[in-house]
């Protein structure tokens, strides 16, 4: 009769410890659950990464529209080469915009090199979003299905306002700030009045629509405990995020109630 349990030895004396039925258990490597750990933990969700530097160039030098409309396009790239998905005539329902305004956008996004022909295809120039493994940490990830699902919820202005937030999202904390690169202890964060200046725009439009975004669930607005008069936003981190993988347990709190994190 062959014995079917799994005896387990002292590495030393050799005396036996314990011994395990097969038919219940078996012995996997430590590498096997590592490689697995790494596996769950992986991200499939589909982004792309915005270089939070050279995007600076694109919101000094196109419109909050078409920023805007550049934030849901940009969510067609193809993986690795950037191209994008779409047929040329298929791109402005997929943005939501009309064949006139499309042919307007269109151009500005050729003239300033946001995106290139080559060969009766269209890239989206990876100097400035890009999928692929970044090579700093001066990005912020922007995921897909979020975003499309703020078609409809958010003009194309309201849209560009987000956009135009993405190079001042703090890495730790995900909060609107100052230096996004600076540690969690000497972040300065940015209050309404200051993100209006930002963004260029009228500070009751912005206090409006910072209310807007708070209440769909794209940023959450917090009051400091040193000053009550004053508030901080966070932007919810499924929709942009800085860090590798899923927010922390913070983070989460903040926007479980969302339906972006389903």
């Amino acid at each position: 009769m062959i014995n079917s349990n799994i005896v387990q030895y002292h590495p030393v004396t050799g005396e036996i410890l314990r011994t395990f039925d097969s038919d219940k258990h078996y012995i996997r490597a430590k590498t096997s659950d590592d490689a697995y750990k790494q596996y769950i933990s992986q991200d499939n969700r589909h982004f792309s990464f915005a270089d939070m530097d050279t995007t600076k160039f694109i919101i000094s030098n196109i419109s909050t529209v078409h920023c805007g409309y550049l934030l849901i396009l940009q969510c067609y790239m193809e993986y690795g080469t950037g191209k994008l998905k779409l047929a040329r005539k298929e791109m402005p329902k997929a943005v939501g915009m009309s064949e006139s305004t499309f042919i307007r956008f269109w151009k500005v996004m050729l003239n300033y090199g946001i995106i290139t022909e080559k060969n009766g295809e269209f890239y989206v120039n990876p100097y400035f979003h890009f999928r692929q493994q970044p090579q700093h940490n001066r990005v912020i990830k922007l995921f897909f299905t979020p975003l499309k699902q703020l078609i409809g919820k958010l003009t194309a202005s309201e849209l560009g306002f987000l956009y135009k937030l993405l190079p001042y999202v703090h890495y730790d904390t995900n909060m609107i700030c100052v230096d996004p690169f600076t540690e969690p202890e000497d972040i300065q964060f940015l209050n309404k009045t200051q993100i209006a200046l930002l963004v260029g725009m009228d500070e009751k439009k912005t206090s409006k629509l910072l209310e807007k975004l708070r209440k769909i669930g794209v940023v959450a607005e917090t009051i400091r405990q040193d000053d009550k008069r004053d508030r901080i936003f966070t932007m919810n981190p499924y929709v942009f995020y800085r860090k590798k993988g899923y927010p922390d347990d913070t983070l989460r709190g903040l926007f479980s109630s969302t339906s972006y994190c389903k």
